[in-house]
């Protein structure tokens, strides 16, 4: 439709049907909801069944609050631009309702949440630089009191036993801790030395170290931290939900940019050598010619012989990954000029398709890389055109040493930020 310059309108959630439908007035077709990815049949009719929807408020109540509509159904919708009509952005919308419904912000922060504001801190870097060393005195805490370094449990006679059987416990620090202790710690928990260790107090060294995060814990109390913190929260979710422009939302929820730009319409085809696939010429331009040993079956025996081929002219295309047939090796790509079907060899196909994980050590895996082959994606595929089809490859003196690169975003300028390589396992 794009290509007979039909608009295409989103499926405006008081608007569109079923299935696709035109829209005479304004010389368009409005996409389906049924096409929406994520989106079912059953959602299809409920949705069907209730509208209209006065506002996006009147949504929540009717379909969110009483769970006919599930989150995720809810952010695919979003990203589809199915509110658009009701007034509200889709950017807007969707900082709001992960905000409400998919982040529980905090009402207080304290230690009780140090965990998570270190791994918040990992991402986007919050934390005052002079609060570094009290957080190295908790994980000290954490690390001293580690039951591998427990020494004894001490009853004091006359003293009435509590619950857990001791009224203190000693703890022996090793060399690493004995390190840190000298530095910043007085004798006053010290009960005792063996060799060049020392045996500590749990209660007395536990004193001493709450004086020495009295900073951390003040800074969590205050009103600005615990904004902070919820705002990453909400940052956070963001991210794993809803990342990327308003044209990879299309992408994901219609498998189409529909009313966006492409996502790679301002890349520097010229830095990056990209070519329209459509220009090319058919059967592949031969620049020289190279000899190969190639076997021969003659009856039960085999023979060798050199024989020469073809080296053809390398190109580069780029585009979004629609989809991908694993039995044929096929990754169906949406460049800025149109759908190009691109080849790949089995062992090119498996290097690039194959989901990496590695061992958590509790018998269960961690995701560390997806494959480059899931729709949405954003690649630059070397190799040349075949008839209907372009071939991912290149020689060993090809100027691209990879027959495949992922982007993981275009910059304002042009430029890309991309991957080469897979994820290796082994170099963690």
């Amino acid at each position: 439709m794009q290509h007979r310059n039909i608009p295409i309108a989103l499926p405006y959630i008081n608007q569109a049907n079923f299935g696709f439908s035109p829209d005479e007035e304004h010389n368009q077709i409005i996409y389906a909801l049924k096409a929406i990815n994520g989106i079912g049949d059953d959602v299809v009719r409920i949705l069907l069944e209730n509208r209209p929807y006065k506002d996006i408020e009147n949504f929540y109540n009717r379909m969110i609050d009483t769970k006919l509509i599930k989150n995720s159904q809810m952010l695919q919708l979003i990203k589809a631009g199915a509110f658009n009509e009701l007034g509200i952005a889709r950017t807007k919308l969707m900082n709001d309702f992960v905000r409400r419904y998919l982040v529980k912000e905090c009402e207080s922060l304290g230690m009780q949440q140090f965990n998570r504001i270190m791994l918040l801190d990992k991402e986007y870097q919050f934390i005052p630089e002079d609060l570094k060393l009290a957080i190295r005195h908790v994980y000290f805490k954490k690390y001293v009191l580690d039951d591998v370094f427990f020494y004894q449990n001490v009853v004091i006679k006359g003293k009435r036993i509590p619950k857990a059987g001791y009224h203190d416990r000693l703890f022996k620090l090793d060399d690493t801790a004995m390190k840190f202790f000298l530095e910043h710690y007085s004798e006053d928990s010290v009960e005792d030395v063996k060799g060049e260790h020392y045996i500590i107090s749990e209660k007395k060294f536990e004193k001493e170290n709450t004086k020495n995060i009295a900073s951390l814990k003040e800074w969590l109390s205050k009103p600005e931290t615990l904004q902070q913190y919820n705002h990453y929260l909400v940052q956070e979710a963001l991210d794993d939900y809803a990342s990327g422009t308003e044209s990879h939302w299309e992408m994901e929820s219609l498998s189409v940019y529909a009313t966006t730009e492409h996502e790679l319409a301002t890349l520097n085809n010229k830095l990056y050598g990209i070519e329209n696939y459509f220009d090319m010429p058919e059967e592949p331009e031969i620049y020289d010619y190279y000899k190969k040993r190639v076997r021969i079956k003659e009856g039960e025996r085999y023979r060798t012989e050199w024989k020469e081929f073809p080296k053809y002219q390398i190109k580069r295309i780029a585009g979004t990954v629609l989809d991908k047939n694993k039995d044929k090796h096929f990754v169906t790509l949406l460049t800025t000029n149109g759908v190009v079907m691109v080849k790949f060899n089995k062992g090119q196909f498996a290097h690039y398709n194959q989901q990496i994980s590695e061992s958590t050590g509790d018998g269960k895996k961690r995701v560390l890389e997806k494959t480059w082959f899931e729709r949405g994606n954003k690649i630059i595929v070397c190799g040349y055109r075949q008839g209907d089809i372009f071939r991912a490859y290149k020689y060993a003196d090809s100027v691209y040493k990879h027959s495949c690169m992922l982007i993981k975003e275009v910059n304002e300028n042009g430029t890309v930020q991309a991957k080469v390589e897979r994820c290796n396992v082994n170099e963690r």
